[in-house]
Protein backbone atom coordinates (compact mmCIF):
# COMPACT_ATOMS: atom_id res chain seq x y z
CA UNK A 1 0.00 0.00 0.00
CA UNK A 2 1.64 3.84 -1.23
CA UNK A 3 0.45 7.09 0.07
CA UNK A 4 1.26 10.62 -1.26
CA UNK A 5 1.70 12.66 1.75
CA UNK A 6 1.40 16.70 1.71
CA UNK A 7 3.23 18.69 4.03
CA UNK A 8 2.14 22.34 3.76
CA UNK A 9 3.58 24.80 6.08
CA UNK A 10 6.90 22.60 5.89
CA UNK A 11 7.79 23.49 2.11
CA UNK A 12 7.42 27.25 3.14
CA UNK A 13 10.88 27.00 4.94
CA UNK A 14 14.39 27.68 3.75
CA UNK A 15 16.17 24.58 2.34
CA UNK A 16 18.71 23.53 5.43
CA UNK A 17 15.23 24.26 7.83
CA UNK A 18 13.31 22.49 5.45
CA UNK A 19 15.56 19.25 5.24
CA UNK A 20 15.81 19.07 9.44
CA UNK A 21 11.94 19.77 10.07
CA UNK A 22 11.66 16.81 7.08
CA UNK A 23 13.92 14.92 8.78
CA UNK A 24 11.97 14.74 11.78
CA UNK A 25 8.82 14.02 10.58
CA UNK A 26 9.69 10.77 8.95
CA UNK A 27 11.18 9.60 11.63
CA UNK A 28 8.33 10.82 13.53
CA UNK A 29 5.87 9.20 11.10
CA UNK A 30 7.95 5.61 11.39
CA UNK A 31 7.70 5.58 15.49
CA UNK A 32 4.10 6.69 14.93
CA UNK A 33 3.38 3.55 12.81
CA UNK A 34 5.61 1.00 14.68
CA UNK A 35 3.44 1.84 18.30
CA UNK A 36 0.45 0.92 16.10
CA UNK A 37 2.07 -2.21 15.04
CA UNK A 38 2.94 -1.36 11.59
CA UNK A 39 5.92 -0.85 9.61
CA UNK A 40 6.67 2.09 7.77
CA UNK A 41 8.51 3.17 4.95
CA UNK A 42 9.12 6.60 3.68
CA UNK A 43 10.72 8.45 1.64
CA UNK A 44 11.17 12.56 -0.03
CA UNK A 45 10.45 13.23 -3.41
CA UNK A 46 9.87 16.54 -4.34
CA UNK A 47 8.16 18.80 -1.71
CA UNK A 48 6.06 15.87 -1.43
CA UNK A 49 6.71 11.95 1.05
CA UNK A 50 6.38 9.11 -0.44
CA UNK A 51 5.08 6.48 2.00
CA UNK A 52 4.81 2.63 1.73
CA UNK A 53 3.05 -0.15 3.84
CA UNK A 54 2.07 -3.54 4.07
CA UNK A 55 -1.70 -3.97 2.86
CA UNK A 56 -2.67 -5.37 5.78
CA UNK A 57 -1.16 -2.60 7.94
CA UNK A 58 -3.05 0.58 5.83
CA UNK A 59 -5.55 0.92 8.89
CA UNK A 60 -3.08 1.46 11.86
CA UNK A 61 -0.63 3.72 9.36
CA UNK A 62 -3.74 5.81 8.20
CA UNK A 63 -4.49 5.82 11.77
CA UNK A 64 -0.67 6.93 12.52
CA UNK A 65 -0.68 9.61 9.83
CA UNK A 66 -3.66 11.26 11.51
CA UNK A 67 -2.32 11.87 14.64
CA UNK A 68 1.07 13.20 13.09
CA UNK A 69 2.03 16.90 13.25
CA UNK A 70 3.59 18.72 10.13
CA UNK A 71 1.42 16.58 7.65
CA UNK A 72 -1.48 18.04 6.22
CA UNK A 73 -2.99 15.22 4.17
CA UNK A 74 -2.43 11.82 3.03
CA UNK A 75 -3.70 10.32 -0.53
CA UNK A 76 -3.52 6.61 -0.93
CA UNK A 77 -1.99 6.14 -3.74
CA UNK A 78 -2.25 3.56 -6.47
CA UNK A 79 0.77 3.56 -9.32
CA UNK A 80 -0.19 2.52 -12.59
CA UNK A 81 1.63 3.02 -16.31
CA UNK A 82 1.50 6.28 -18.01
CA UNK A 83 -1.47 5.19 -19.83
CA UNK A 84 -5.15 6.37 -20.04
CA UNK A 85 -6.46 3.43 -21.30
CA UNK A 86 -5.44 1.21 -18.42
CA UNK A 87 -6.45 3.71 -15.44
CA UNK A 88 -10.10 4.14 -17.38
CA UNK A 89 -10.59 0.35 -17.22
CA UNK A 90 -9.54 -0.20 -13.27
CA UNK A 91 -11.55 2.77 -12.36
CA UNK A 92 -14.72 2.07 -14.83
CA UNK A 93 -16.24 -0.19 -11.96
CA UNK A 94 -17.17 2.64 -9.68
CA UNK A 95 -19.11 4.58 -12.46
CA UNK A 96 -22.65 6.14 -10.81
CA UNK A 97 -24.60 5.08 -13.37
CA UNK A 98 -26.68 6.33 -15.96
CA UNK A 99 -27.65 10.34 -15.98
CA UNK A 100 -24.52 10.91 -13.50
CA UNK A 101 -21.74 13.25 -14.09
CA UNK A 102 -17.88 12.89 -13.83
CA UNK A 103 -14.61 14.74 -13.52
CA UNK A 104 -10.77 14.30 -13.71
CA UNK A 105 -8.89 15.86 -11.89
CA UNK A 106 -5.25 15.38 -12.41
CA UNK A 107 -2.15 17.40 -10.90
CA UNK A 108 1.30 17.16 -12.20
CA UNK A 109 3.98 16.20 -9.94
CA UNK A 110 8.03 16.91 -11.12
CA UNK A 111 9.33 17.76 -14.36
CA UNK A 112 7.10 17.66 -17.15
CA UNK A 113 7.44 14.60 -19.11
CA UNK A 114 5.28 13.83 -22.40
CA UNK A 115 1.87 14.29 -20.22
CA UNK A 116 0.87 17.77 -18.92
CA UNK A 117 -2.02 17.72 -16.24
CA UNK A 118 -4.22 19.24 -19.05
CA UNK A 119 -3.83 16.74 -21.75
CA UNK A 120 -3.71 13.72 -19.24
CA UNK A 121 -7.01 14.58 -17.88
CA UNK A 122 -8.82 14.91 -20.97
CA UNK A 123 -7.06 11.79 -22.41
CA UNK A 124 -8.31 9.50 -19.67
CA UNK A 125 -11.99 11.35 -20.07
CA UNK A 126 -12.34 10.34 -23.43
CA UNK A 127 -11.00 6.85 -22.18
CA UNK A 128 -14.09 6.91 -19.46
CA UNK A 129 -16.51 8.14 -21.96
CA UNK A 130 -15.70 5.19 -24.44
CA UNK A 131 -16.24 2.52 -21.71
CA UNK A 132 -19.44 4.80 -20.14
CA UNK A 133 -20.83 6.93 -22.50
CA UNK A 134 -23.84 7.53 -20.77
CA UNK A 135 -21.82 9.65 -18.57
CA UNK A 136 -21.63 13.84 -18.70
CA UNK A 137 -18.63 15.75 -18.20
CA UNK A 138 -19.57 17.97 -15.40
CA UNK A 139 -16.20 20.38 -14.48
CA UNK A 140 -17.98 22.15 -11.62
CA UNK A 141 -20.43 19.66 -9.55
CA UNK A 142 -19.72 16.27 -10.55
CA UNK A 143 -21.33 12.81 -8.86
CA UNK A 144 -18.19 11.31 -9.42
CA UNK A 145 -14.47 12.35 -9.48
CA UNK A 146 -11.37 10.51 -10.77
CA UNK A 147 -8.15 12.02 -8.99
CA UNK A 148 -4.53 11.31 -10.16
CA UNK A 149 -0.90 12.41 -9.51
CA UNK A 150 0.76 12.68 -12.76
CA UNK A 151 4.31 11.90 -11.90
CA UNK A 152 7.12 11.85 -14.89
CA UNK A 153 7.59 8.46 -14.99
CA UNK A 154 4.05 7.13 -13.81
CA UNK A 155 0.73 7.98 -12.12
CA UNK A 156 -1.29 7.36 -9.14
CA UNK A 157 -4.98 6.66 -8.72
CA UNK A 158 -5.53 8.88 -5.22
CA UNK A 159 -8.30 7.53 -3.01
CA UNK A 160 -10.39 9.12 -0.40
CA UNK A 161 -7.94 11.90 0.89
CA UNK A 162 -7.18 11.52 4.76
CA UNK A 163 -7.36 14.57 6.90
CA UNK A 164 -4.02 15.07 8.92
CA UNK A 165 -3.80 17.80 11.60
CA UNK A 166 -0.96 19.80 10.17
CA UNK A 167 1.03 22.43 11.87
CA UNK A 168 4.73 21.54 12.36
CA UNK A 169 6.74 18.47 13.29
CA UNK A 170 6.67 17.65 17.11
CA UNK A 171 10.34 18.57 18.99
CA UNK A 172 11.84 21.22 16.10
CA UNK A 173 10.48 23.82 18.29
CA UNK A 174 11.98 22.64 21.51
CA UNK A 175 11.26 21.46 24.73
CA UNK A 176 8.31 23.09 26.67
CA UNK A 177 6.60 21.88 30.34
CA UNK A 178 3.53 21.16 30.46
CA UNK A 179 1.05 21.64 33.12
CA UNK A 180 -2.02 19.02 32.76
CA UNK A 181 -4.20 19.00 35.26
CA UNK A 182 -7.31 19.51 33.85
CA UNK A 183 -9.22 19.24 30.15
CA UNK A 184 -8.20 22.78 29.17
CA UNK A 185 -4.80 22.52 29.90
CA UNK A 186 -4.70 19.25 27.26
CA UNK A 187 -6.01 21.29 24.76
CA UNK A 188 -3.81 24.32 25.52
CA UNK A 189 -0.49 21.44 24.97
CA UNK A 190 -2.04 20.33 22.00
CA UNK A 191 -2.23 23.75 20.45
CA UNK A 192 1.67 24.07 20.88
CA UNK A 193 2.35 20.26 20.05
CA UNK A 194 0.92 21.49 16.96
CA UNK A 195 3.40 24.09 16.25
CA UNK A 196 6.26 21.74 16.80
CA UNK A 197 7.17 21.49 20.21
CA UNK A 198 7.84 18.38 23.02
CA UNK A 199 6.15 18.16 26.12
CA UNK A 200 8.06 17.48 29.13
CA UNK A 201 5.75 16.23 31.76
CA UNK A 202 5.59 16.43 35.34
CA UNK A 203 4.87 13.21 37.36
CA UNK A 204 1.77 15.27 38.89
CA UNK A 205 0.51 15.29 35.66
CA UNK A 206 -3.63 13.80 34.65
CA UNK A 207 -2.39 9.82 33.58
CA UNK A 208 -5.49 9.77 31.74
CA UNK A 209 -4.33 13.06 29.98
CA UNK A 210 -0.70 11.78 29.26
CA UNK A 211 -2.04 8.98 27.59
CA UNK A 212 -4.17 10.67 24.97
CA UNK A 213 -1.34 13.24 23.83
CA UNK A 214 0.87 10.59 23.68
CA UNK A 215 -1.33 9.22 20.79
CA UNK A 216 0.40 12.28 19.06
CA UNK A 217 3.82 11.73 20.18
CA UNK A 218 5.28 7.99 21.07
CA UNK A 219 7.97 10.47 22.96
CA UNK A 220 5.29 10.63 26.04
CA UNK A 221 5.13 6.47 26.01
CA UNK A 222 8.32 6.01 28.08
CA UNK A 223 11.68 6.95 28.18
CA UNK A 224 12.96 5.03 25.59
CA UNK A 225 11.03 6.28 23.33
CA UNK A 226 11.61 9.92 24.65
CA UNK A 227 15.55 8.88 24.06
CA UNK A 228 14.89 7.60 20.23
CA UNK A 229 12.56 10.99 19.25
CA UNK A 230 14.52 13.64 21.05
CA UNK A 231 14.91 16.66 18.49
CA UNK A 232 15.52 20.78 18.76
CA UNK A 233 15.24 24.16 16.67
CA UNK A 234 19.43 23.08 16.83
CA UNK A 235 22.65 21.61 17.47
CA UNK A 236 22.86 22.42 21.80
CA UNK A 237 18.81 22.84 22.41
CA UNK A 238 18.22 19.31 22.91
CA UNK A 239 15.95 18.38 25.86
CA UNK A 240 16.59 22.76 27.03
CA UNK A 241 13.01 23.80 28.44
CA UNK A 242 12.13 27.57 27.00
CA UNK A 243 8.97 27.62 28.25
CA UNK A 244 5.92 26.29 30.15
CA UNK A 245 2.07 25.89 28.77
CA UNK A 246 -1.11 25.73 30.32
CA UNK A 247 -4.50 27.02 30.64
CA UNK A 248 -3.91 28.90 34.12
CA UNK A 249 -0.16 30.06 35.07
CA UNK A 250 -0.98 32.84 37.25
CA UNK A 251 0.70 31.23 40.19
CA UNK A 252 3.82 29.60 38.10
CA UNK A 253 7.38 30.42 38.90
CA UNK A 254 10.37 29.25 37.48
CA UNK A 255 13.69 29.89 35.72
CA UNK A 256 16.51 28.09 33.30
CA UNK A 257 19.85 27.24 34.50
CA UNK A 258 20.85 30.89 33.28
CA UNK A 259 18.68 32.04 35.74
CA UNK A 260 16.31 33.44 33.01
CA UNK A 261 12.52 33.36 33.40
CA UNK A 262 10.59 30.66 31.26
CA UNK A 263 7.95 32.00 28.52
CA UNK A 264 4.20 31.16 29.66
CA UNK A 265 1.99 30.02 27.14
CA UNK A 266 -1.59 30.37 27.79
CA UNK A 267 -2.66 29.53 24.32
CA UNK A 268 -6.61 29.35 25.04
CA UNK A 269 -6.67 33.03 26.11
CA UNK A 270 -9.92 34.63 24.22
CA UNK A 271 -11.19 31.23 22.66
CA UNK A 272 -14.88 31.33 22.48
CA UNK A 273 -17.11 28.32 23.57
CA UNK A 274 -18.02 27.38 19.84
CA UNK A 275 -14.09 27.28 19.26
CA UNK A 276 -13.22 25.52 21.93
CA UNK A 277 -15.80 22.81 21.22
CA UNK A 278 -14.34 22.63 17.86
CA UNK A 279 -10.66 22.13 19.03
CA UNK A 280 -12.14 19.41 21.62
CA UNK A 281 -13.04 17.19 18.63
CA UNK A 282 -9.31 18.08 16.25
CA UNK A 283 -8.00 17.29 19.37
CA UNK A 284 -10.37 14.07 20.60
CA UNK A 285 -11.26 15.03 24.09
CA UNK A 286 -14.75 15.54 24.79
Amino acid sequence: MRWILRVGELTLKSRPVRRHMRKTLERHLRAQAEVRGARLSVRPWGGLIMAEADDDDRLATEDAFSHSFGLVAADPATPFPLDPATIAAAVIVDEPGAGATFAVRCRRHGQKGEWNSQTFAGALGAEILQLAPHLKVDLSNPDWEVKVALMTEEVFLLEERIVCPGGLPTGVQGTVRAKLENERDYLASYLVMRRGCRLLIGTEADPGLVSALANWDPALLDDSWAERLQTSPGVGHVGKIWAVVGDDLSDFVDEDEGRVPYARLEPLVGWSDDALHELKLRAEIT
